[in-house]
């Protein structure tokens, strides 16, 4: 699904030495540019003034020609003999590997040498006593509570009424280490929904495998929504998608969202083991007060559908004024190049609390397309009897199946349906 752009991710491979081979004639170069085609990042053409003078400005021919080599007076190297050169001294090295990592380009003489080794010496008599206790406070609060983390994924493609469509969620379950665990879900929308989402997940993971000890939800979230602008192998004008980041470090669980994919944490009570709900975010709609509020000031309507009638129709979503379009169902999503102009963030909302005792027994996350017909108290007594045989596959699919029924029985279409099921069990 990500070959889309897989390409600008593709590492570059060393050549192989060119020892045996003849030399050839370096020919003269023959350079031209030529106009980069425009790409319509919506799949909609529209035509506006604004697009006509930037056409009327553009230049009639399409190659420029350079400037001849041979005007230009700049004495070059004697490229050929370094060439020679290079290829014997690497011609019995392996080019595949990488150079070892120098930590300083230094030459030092022994008296220096000796000099930096003692002091280094001296650092490290000083550094274990700091480590040690970062250690021992790491194992008391794990002692506190021994928690084991059983977790499943599973998605369902949507249907248009006709056929099965094209799956836009991505869901994303790592294991960072012994202690650490990061889930994601993500519900792409648009043209290139798929794409987007896509796109966020490969950025996502590299972000948390990398940093997830230091992991700022709102440096990663802009950072990831600044590059998906700037790429250009898929139009994110009027496409994006939810993100909705959960890390459980140590006994803490920490929750970062933008858009309306949920996360919910399920207590039960040991005295009458009835079961609570904690919503772990609160879905971004327009038509709550604060979303509205930013939307306006920055030039967007919020509004439904309307019949021809009049008569409003569907939920609440973002305008542009006195046009058409976006018509987004949520007030903060990555991408949505044209609705972020009019208000729309993306700036996530956070959420953290601490696991501390055995009442939190499992998490649920996924897309809309669970929370559509079903709601959180249900979606909670439907898992619970799976985390009692701690079958998290089971809770998963049981969860589909409802979410699916659900929308047979509302609607002829049915969205695309992404499930990830954690659960806690504590030792004794």
């Amino acid at each position: 699904m990500f070959q889309k752009f897989g390409q600008q991710l593709k590492p570059i491979i060393n050549r192989s030495s060119s020892e045996n081979k003849k030399e050839q004639p370096i020919p003269k170069p023959n350079y031209h540019f030529t106009q980069k085609r425009d790409r319509s990042e919506s799949r909609v053409q529209q035509s506006t003034v604004e697009d006509q003078n930037q056409n009327s400005l553009k230049p009639q021919s399409n190659l420029i020609q350079s400037v001849p080599a041979q005007r230009l007076t700049i004495k070059l190297p004697d490229l050929k003999g370094y060439q020679k050169q290079m290829e014997k001294s690497t011609s019995g090295a392996d080019l595949t590997k990488k150079p070892p990592l120098l930590k300083n380009r230094l030459i030092l003489d022994s008296k220096t040498k000796q000099q930096l080794q003692g002091q280094q010496s001296l650092l490290t008599q000083t550094l274990p006593i700091k480590s040690q206790r970062e250690e021992n406070q790491t194992t008391q609060q794990q002692g506190k509570n021994k928690i084991k983390i059983t977790h499943y994924s599973q998605s369902r493609a949507g249907f248009d009424g006709i056929q099965e469509k094209t799956n836009q969620d991505r869901e994303l379950c790592l294991q960072l280490d012994d202690n650490n665990y990061a889930f994601a879900v993500m519900d792409g929308h648009g043209m290139d929904g798929e794409y987007v989402s896509s796109f966020i997940k490969e950025l996502l993971k590299y972000n948390l495998t990398k940093f997830y000890k230091v992991f700022d939800f709102q440096k990663v979230f802009f950072e990831m929504h600044q590059k998906m602008k700037f790429q250009t192998e898929f139009g994110c004008q009027f496409s994006g998608s939810t993100l909705t980041v959960l890390l459980i470090r140590e006994n803490t669980i920490s929750c970062g969202w933008v858009g309306d994919s949920r996360a919910i944490l399920v207590k039960r009570n040991n005295n009458n083991n009835n079961l609570n709900v904690v919503e772990l975010s609160i879905d971004h709609k327009p038509h709550l007060e604060n979303e509205r509020q930013r939307i306006e000031q920055n030039g967007g309507v919020v509004d439904t559908y309307h019949l021809p009638n009049g008569a409003p129709i569907g939920p609440s979503r973002v305008w542009a004024r006195g046009a058409q379009f976006p018509g987004l169902a949520m007030s903060r999503s990555l991408g949505d190049t044209v609705a972020a102009a009019i208000g729309v963030s993306q700036t996530p909302d956070i959420k953290q609390l601490e696991i501390d005792n055995k009442e939190d027994i499992f998490i649920v996350l996924g897309s809309d397309g669970i929370w559509e017909f079903l709601d959180n108290q249900i979606i909670a007594e439907l898992v619970y009897p799976f985390y009692q045989k701690n079958d998290a596959q089971g809770a998963c699919q049981k969860i589909i199946q409802e979410s699916v029924a659900g929308w047979k029985a509302h609607s002829e279409g049915i969205d695309d349906i992404t499930a990830i099921v954690i659960f806690f069990q504590y030792e004794l």
